[in-house]
């Protein structure tokens, strides 16, 4: 659905739900869980348009500082300014020996849970958006971020915490095919994906702020932006709610 000034207008469609308080309509603050610095632009960025179209409060909580070939230091100057960019109120770049950006790092759910859980006390976040158990490219700190958040939700240690949040959602992982047909992949999400499907107001401007993590946008990371679903739109499953 565009705009008449070009842009694309947030839609959000919904299987199975008819208490509008259940939907991403209902959103006011928003945690946004990810694993590293650049996260939020190369995947979740439909769901950061809309929830902002929506007029909640969006904040960043990323778990490492992507220090896993030495730029933590840019990496983090990026983030911020990427989070700028894209109007979220708050970026929280988590530095913890526990978790470290690597494809070997083994992180701990409860190291995961407990950034979590102070982070969405610290915004009063009543809504939190993660991965999935695929971790969209199946990078194992992105697996790794799901469960910590999972455990999170279901471990008696944070039902003080979990009594403000309302809803946790988690970002669907599709397979490659349909990974890489960009906004073709509505159609799709729209017919095999059963809760909601959030697309991005203006692709363009994701893609700029993917081009702000400049260390990291080298030519197949150029390619991803323009032919990615994750680019156009998000389904998002509920995890509570």
């Amino acid at each position: 659905l565009l705009h008449p000034e070009g842009t694309m207008l947030t839609t959000t469609i919904f299987a199975g739900y008819t208490d509008e308080s259940r939907t991403p309509r209902a959103w006011k603050s928003v945690l946004l869980v990810t694993s590293h610095p650049d996260d939020e632009s190369m995947f979740f960025g439909p769901t950061i348009q809309a929830a902002k179209r929506m007029g909640a409060q969006v904040h960043i909580l990323c778990l490492s500082t992507g220090n896993a070939d030495g730029l933590g230091e840019v990496r983090a100057k990026e983030l911020d300014a990427a989070g700028v960019y894209l109007g979220v109120v708050s970026v929280n770049l988590v530095d913890d020996a526990a978790l470290r950006d690597g494809f070997e790092e083994k992180w701990p759910v409860e190291a995961v849970a407990a950034q979590v859980d102070a982070a969405a006390r610290r915004v009063g976040a009543e809504t939190v958006v993660t991965f999935d158990a695929g971790g969209i490219s199946g990078h194992p700190n992105h697996t790794a971020t799901y469960r910590g958040v999972l455990y999170w939700m279901l471990s008696e240690d944070y039902r003080e915490t979990l009594r403000g949040v309302r809803q946790v959602w988690s970002l669907v992982t599709t397979n490659t095919a349909r990974k890489f047909v960009g906004v073709y992949d509505a159609f799709a999400s729209f017919f095999l994906d059963p809760d909601a499907m959030l697309a991005a107001s203006n692709p363009l401007v994701l893609m700029r702020a993917m081009a702000m993590h400049a260390s990291q946008f080298v030519w197949y990371r150029r390619l991803f932006v323009v032919f990615s679903r994750y680019s156009y739109t998000n389904t998002l499953k509920c995890l509570k709610g």
